[in-house]
């Protein structure tokens, strides 16, 4: 879905201190048919916060929440493999068996 910027513009503030996001402080992370990601940074606080925006039967729905992550890190993330199901069920399994505390499942 190609999210139009300039509509955008007027409706998506900081939730920090509900200033205006500059056009080049928006980064698009994900996008495909009906639904895009975006990351978006506040000028005025440095505030970061991502959005997911999806078009529906009645309209767009988003959902927004603040982030530690900055531009860099947040298209890193998005740009890794996705987890199949197969990997979550192995997770699971795993866990399910496991015995040992959590230190041993920390690495290096």
């Amino acid at each position: 879905m190609k999210m139009p910027f300039d509509n955008l513009q007027a409706v998506i503030r900081c939730p920090v201190c509900d200033k205006k996001y500059l056009p080049t402080k928006i980064l698009v992370l994900d996008e495909d048919e009906g639904r895009t990601t975006i990351h978006l940074t506040c000028e005025s606080c440095g505030a970061a916060s991502m959005a997911f925006i999806s078009l529906g039967q009645f309209g767009a729905v988003s959902l927004g929440l603040l982030t530690d992550l900055e531009q860099n890190e947040a298209m890193t993330v998005f740009q890794r493999e996705t987890i199949s199901t197969d990997q979550v069920i192995e997770v699971h399994q795993f866990l399910k068996h496991y015995t040992g505390g959590v230190e041993g499942l920390l690495r290096d």
